[in-house]
């Protein structure tokens, strides 16, 4: 809209910071937290309801008690837990390897182990994987996902356009990451020769093909070119931190794709200024939803241990009431590892994340 800025009434000229006694702030932005803003400065909390009516509110899920089918069964896929035209979502628990190879012909993948280790074998070779790490496949690359630990847990982003990352503008090469710490698979030294039947199973418009082959299709033994699957560690990101001002999640973006933003929440520093706002104001989305994926903290705490998945859909009122990393006092760092997915378009709940719903927010 391109609105000069303004201050009217009992108002700090200064967003999150200097806040006016006896007042708490609400801010309304466009475009997530990177287009026009304005702050409202409120006498009572806005999220201070008797109750809501209809499904627009804050919700949580504990993704450790979903029981999903491949959890037991090799030969499931991953279970879908919110959708939309862009992006849908899924929940997995696999504890065996796949008994097949897998081409989801539907979108990019990033899969985000909250959990495990083991192998992610592609066309272009295998990449191993451990706790933290995010794993790209783009859409139509084969691959078959081989834990070795019996206990894991995955978070997956299917995104109907290509899955890459956002300008980085002043920050230069090396923030959020130095593209050098992405990994990308080795082609194999040899190719299995083995007489057999093997199977290629594919998603497209959500419905499923097998495709057999006499010999081992995982056959490749080089290759080249500007896109191949990779992979990047959490512990590797260098988020950014202020002294004097919360960085919104816009700042912390990892990846991008059509329709949707995907950032990750690393340890820093508290903001120390006394002047500044310890935690994110209240706020409403209206551009976004923003489902939240608790992946772990530094020190324990019942409020924010992994494997939460917490939504806020695009005009609800969220903030410090329901803000699962808020305390009292202010810390001297943020101490939670999170993935934060906001969509452009709503999403729509599947009935296993509403089974496992843990109360309203």
């Amino acid at each position: 809209m391109g609105v000069f800025r303004q201050v009217k009434g009992v108002a700090s000229r200064q967003g999150q910071a200097k806040i006016p006694e006896g007042t708490c702030e609400d801010q309304y932005s466009r475009n997530g937290f990177a287009g026009d803003q304005a702050m409202l400065y409120r006498k009572h909390s806005p999220m201070a309801w008797t109750r809501v009516e209809g499904d627009l509110k804050n919700r949580a899920a504990d993704t450790n008690q979903m029981d999903v089918p491949d959890s037991t069964d090799p030969r499931a896929l991953p279970t879908k837990l919110m959708h939309n035209e862009d992006v849908s979502i899924y929940v997995s628990r696999r504890s065996e390897p796949m008994p097949y190879y897998f081409r989801n012909a539907d979108g990019d993948e990033l899969i985000c182990v909250e959990r495990g280790s083991g192998t992610i074998d592609t066309d272009f070779g295998p990449l191993s994987f451990k706790e933290g790490d995010y794993v790209v496949i783009p859409r139509g690359i084969t691959y078959r996902l081989a834990p070795v630990t019996r206990d894991n847990m995955f978070y997956i982003t299917q995104t109907a356009g290509a899955i890459g990352f956002p300008e980085r503008g002043v920050l230069g090469k090396f923030v959020p990451f130095d593209f050098a710490m992405l990994e990308t698979p080795e082609p194999r030294a040899e190719v299995n020769e083995e007489p057999g039947e093997w199977e290629v199973l594919v998603k497209r418009a959500e419905r499923l093909s097998s495709i057999f082959y006499p010999f081992d299709p995982m056959d490749v033994v080089g290759w080249q070119g500007e896109i191949a699957p990779f992979k990047l560690s959490i512990y590797d990101i260098r988020s950014i931190s202020a002294e004097r001002l919360d960085i919104p999640p816009s700042g912390l973006a990892t990846f991008t794709a059509p329709g949707c933003w995907m950032c990750t929440f690393t340890p820093r520093p508290m903001q120390s200024d006394p002047d500044s706002a310890f935690m994110p104001p209240f706020h409403r989305n209206v551009d976004y939803d923003e489902v939240l994926f608790v992946l772990g903290s530094e020190g324990p705490n019942p409020r924010r241990h992994a494997g939460m998945m917490y939504f806020n859909p695009q005009g609800a009122h969220h903030g410090p009431e329901a803000n699962p990393f808020a305390q009292t006092d202010r810390p001297e760092r943020i101490d939670v590892y999170g993935l934060n997915i906001d969509t452009h378009k709503p999403l729509v709940i599947s009935e296993v994340y509403e089974k496992y719903e843990v109360g309203p927010r």
